[in-house]
């Protein structure tokens, strides 16, 4: 793909993406209406669900720690609000059939001051791509890593290379001091102690409760800081958060879908979109009966999804027929309506896999109010038809290893949201990813997810990767739920915030000044 080409796609990605961020942030409430300049002298303290299990990006175990390393690990590509790629320490770029060729930002320096230039980039996506890195199966294409002069890398590609640069703008992109990880005992420091060269530094961390982070002044886009020092707390109670932010002790919580209503009613400033995160069952098919495809068909059919968006989300959230909303690119309207609730085609298929009187199953989830309350209602609607699944609450830092290391059935959990389509796609189903404990995939899956990939285009690529989520529907791979509102319920001195399609990445967000 030549230069001009490369140019085109980008003008269609934009557009494309433009008109998602806008159906998606339709359901946004309040906003706010400060317009002051943040002062960086002013912390902001915000709280949401979870920490992170590591500050290793390439040897966490879970994806979702992309969201608070962003903070410590700045990436070769970065991404705007409505989750188009701008550059990052990549100022610019070229993608051929055969490369990938980024160009990096002069005078970026980790927080120790070592440089941070080709040589180091180099070293990262090598480690990237070890068979135990996370990020390996996001990087498949990459045959090789080279750096032809100081500010320049090329990535050699041997397979598709369309899904490489939104890629690169999260974890696999992710620089680490090369020092930190230059022995194994340095190496294992990194998962309490990043190395970066973000805009902040961890100077306080008590894992899974409360984490603070301070500015970098040297900091290539001194924009982006808005706050001098980041304080980050773990709180898992919606009523506890919304109290904290009603008194002050909080300048910005999550918020979710149970706390939209009651943050308004209380007179706060909420701010949401329907985000590419959803609620979803997913199966560990080489335990129990789940390796038995009319099994998972039987269960997608028996939960009624439209009652958990009304019920267990008050009615912010949409029900879910694959794992993209409608109005995003990659969405297949053909999916629709794949599985739609009927409890007697599910009782039909439980007998066609052995099982006319059901079956007994237990599911890990996260201990967090709405995917208790979904986790209960799939329960009810499940016994309906003679499936019994027991239900095990674990902590958000418990409950995706409890998973993905096989010691669970299933997992009713959220899947977050990734930068490219394909990263949700192959983290999930690709038969070598740590967070696919079956370890195996379906015929044809690879060779799809290859030709989404190869294709620039933006549109066509979109109906191609639709071609993966037939064969992930039609396998019942896992069962979406609901798609749901995200965002911040906030003081009105919080300047700078906009709710983000994918995760919310405090660029720039701070607190007014007097």
């Amino acid at each position: 793909m030549s230069i001009a080409s490369r140019r085109s796609s980008t003008a269609r990605w934009v557009v494309a993406l433009t008109a998602c961020a806008a159906l998606l942030s339709a359901c946004g409430t309040a906003t706010t209406t400060n317009s002051g300049v943040a002062d960086p002298l002013i912390p902001l303290h915000y709280a949401t669900v979870y920490g992170t299990s590591s500050f290793d990006p390439h040897k966490t175990t879970m994806t979702s720690d992309a969201t608070m390393l962003a903070l410590v690990y700045d990436r070769l590509v970065h991404r705007d609000h409505q989750a188009q790629p701008v550059p990052g320490l990549a100022e610019s770029w070229e993608l051929t059939d055969t490369a990938l060729t980024l160009h990096l930002r002069e005078g970026v320096t980790f927080a120790d001051g070592a440089p941070l230039d080709s040589a180091a980039v180099v070293a990262n996506l090598e480690r990237a791509l070890e068979p135990d890195s996370i990020t390996a199966p996001m990087l498949q294409s990459v045959a090789g890593v080279s750096a032809p002069d100081a500010q320049t890398v090329v990535l050699a590609l041997d397979g598709p290379g369309a899904q490489l640069v939104l890629t690169l703008s999260d974890l696999p992109g992710m620089i680490v001091n090369p020092d930190a990880f230059s022995s194994p005992e340095k190496a294992g420091a990194l998962a309490l102690s990043p190395a970066g060269a973000g805009r902040y530094t961890v100077t306080r961390s008590q894992p899974g409760a409360e984490y603070e982070f301070t500015a970098r002044p040297d900091y290539w886009d001194p924009e982006a800081i808005g706050t001098d020092t980041f304080v980050w707390t773990v709180m898992t109670d919606p009523q506890a958060r919304l109290s904290a932010v009603s008194t002050g002790d909080l300048d910005v919580a999550i918020t979710t879908p149970l706390t939209i209503d009651a943050a308004e009613q209380q007179g706060l400033q909420v701010q949401t979109a329907l985000r590419l995160d959803h609620m979803a069952i997913n199966f560990n098919r080489s335990r129990g009966e789940f390796g038995k495809i009319e099994v998972r068909q039987a269960i997608a059919h028996a939960i009624d999804r439209q009652s958990i968006a009304d019920s267990a989300m008050e009615g912010h959230a949409a029900p879910a027929s694959q794992d993209f909303p409608e109005g995003y690119f990659a969405y297949n309207p053909d999916l629709a309506d794949a599985y739609a609730y009927n409890p007697d085609e599910a009782r039909r298929l439980l007998a066609a896999a052995g099982l006319p009187n059901g079956f007994s199953f237990t599911a890990v989830l996260l201990n967090l109010p709405e995917n208790v309350q979904v986790a209960q209602i799939v329960q009810q609607q499940l016994a309906q038809v003679g499936i019994d699944m027991q239900l095990q609450p674990l902590p958000p830092s418990d409950a995706s290893p409890t998973f993905n290391r096989g010691d669970a059935d299933a997992y009713v959990t959220t899947f977050t949201g990734r930068s490219d389509p394909s990263l949700l796609l192959s983290s999930l189903y690709g038969e070598n990813s740590p967070q696919n404990p079956s370890r195996a995939t379906v015929p044809g899956f690879n060779e799809a997810l290859d030709a989404a990939n190869r294709e620039s285009d933006l549109q066509v690529r979109g109906e191609l990767l639709g071609d993966v989520s037939t064969l992930v529907s039609d396998n019942a791979l896992s069962v979406p739920l609901v798609f749901f509102e995200l965002g911040s319920t906030l003081t009105d001195q919080v300047v700078g915030y906009e709710p983000n399609i994918l995760v919310d990445e405090w660029r720039g967000v701070g607190i007014a000044g007097e």
